[in-house]
């Protein structure tokens, strides 16, 4: 008889280093003290977010096989209760696409500076 190993099966089990995860917690200036019965709640909470966010990557993705940043980055672009994550998971774009933003930044200030100049 085999046993199935399935994440499911392991439910009492986290899969996140406690130490690793304490050590973020505690980078936050928010957070003075963590308990030790809060942080096994902290981890399994993060690794359900963790597996959601994975599983509708998934779905996104074309390749059934894999998956990739873009999925993420997609996800998180476009779902709204995710743009606390819009800034750390951007979609990736070429340098040329980079090189344009940044023209038409500098193309858009130097506008506002003639402005400026042109109200006083």
């Amino acid at each position: 008889m085999t046993m199935n190993k399935s994440p499911i099966n392991k439910s009492k089990e986290t899969v996140l280093p406690l130490s690793r995860v304490r050590t973020i917690m505690k980078s936050s200036p928010d957070v003075e003290n963590i308990s030790q019965d809060s942080l096994p709640l902290v981890i399994r909470a993060t690794e359900l977010f963790i597996q959601h966010l994975s599983q509708m990557a998934y779905k996104v993705g074309k390749s059934k096989d894999s998956l990739e940043y873009n999925n993420l980055a997609e996800v998180v672009q476009t779902t709204d209760n995710m743009t606390f994550l819009r800034e750390i998971m951007p979609r990736k774009i070429t340098v040329k696409e980079f090189r344009e933003i940044m023209k038409r930044k500098v193309i858009e200030g130097n506008e506002i500076k003639t402005q400026g100049k042109l109200d006083s």
